[in-house]
């Protein structure tokens, strides 16, 4: 491991400095890098929203884009596959999308006992209550597939969650400048307006329970493991695997979470990761994709 470790570290010195980022302070100068950003990971842009158009969306759909995501749309429009296309989709399509989370859920109460324990105790027929509770809950605007972001309050820096065909609600991240950070390896510096919590939002927050990501969230810091682990469960994702897939391949008993200031167990986790991919079918070029490391064939065999 310490040989693994010091050709790690000789790497990492052997690399070029990297060239210093600009900091973004208005929504404006982010969007653009965000943009630039999306187009070199071949992300069709086309030319942003008008102003009449975002009246036009927000009249017929009954929602405001929150000032973060639009500041984006103004500038850019993301239309390859997985984005929302809000000028050439018809609103009915859009509407199909903007249901989507309540339809979920609605779909999950359905089917069995849904009753986030923040909420007390369940009553004897909850369904008629989480309707109504969704009728008044801020509407989610998609970002991208099943990631949204709530449309109120009318300010920067709502939260962004993750509420799949299943009606499972997670919360992917405290802002729309923190999901692209994971959506993209390389994404731009973040700005300085960053949210550095989670807002709480009236409903979701409740549904999601208040849990972001996996294990390597918990303690408030992801650290480098943790980025590198949100990457790979967005490869997953991308690549088809279903939420109770990921979950069982990410999870670890609650005595083996690994400490952030533990670089070697962090190395050693990442290295064991790769293994299990390996042996699930992934190529090395996959694994090294996602994860930046692989390991040896002779530990690959020892496996």
């Amino acid at each position: 491991m310490a040989m693994a470790t010091g050709t790690l570290d000789h790497k990492a010195k052997s690399k070029p400095p990297r060239p210093k980022k600009r900091i973004c302070f208005s929504f404006a100068a982010y969007a653009s890098d965000l943009l630039n950003c999306l187009k070199a990971s071949k992300v069709v842009i086309d030319e942003g929203l008008s102003d009449a158009e975002f009246s036009n969306i927000e009249s017929k759909l009954k929602f405001s884009f929150p000032p973060d995501l639009r500041a984006i749309l103004q500038q850019g429009l993301p239309v390859s596959q997985g984005f929302p296309n809000w000028r050439s989709s018809s609103t009915q399509q859009l509407q199909i999308l903007l249901n989507l989370p309540a339809s979920s859920i609605l779909r999950r109460v359905s089917n069995g006992p849904f009753w986030p324990p923040s909420w007390g105790p369940a009553p004897p027929d909850p369904t008629r209550l989480i309707a109504r509770l969704l009728h008044d809950a801020p509407p989610l605007v998609p970002i991208y597939r099943h990631c949204y972001i709530p449309s109120s309050p009318d300010a920067a820096g709502n939260p962004v969650f993750y509420v799949d065909n299943e009606g499972d609600v997670r919360l992917l991240s405290f802002d729309v400048a923190g999901f692209f950070r994971e959506f993209l390896a390389r994404g731009p510096e973040e700005p300085v307006w960053a949210a550095k919590e989670a807002r709480r939002v009236r409903f979701w927050s409740e549904v999601a329970n208040g849990r972001c990501g996996g294990w390597w969230w918990w303690g408030g810091e992801k650290g480098e493991l943790g980025g590198c682990l949100e990457r790979l469960v967005w490869k997953l994702r991308e690549g088809g695997w279903t939420e109770e897939e990921i979950g069982e391949m990410m999870a670890v008993e609650e005595e083996n979470k690994l400490k952030f200031n533990d670089k070697e167990a962090m190395a050693w986790h990442v290295r064991v990761l790769s293994l299990v991919l390996l042996r699930g079918g992934w190529n090395r070029e996959d694994v090294v994709y996602s994860l930046g490391v692989v390991a040896h064939q002779d530990q690959l065999n020892a496996f």
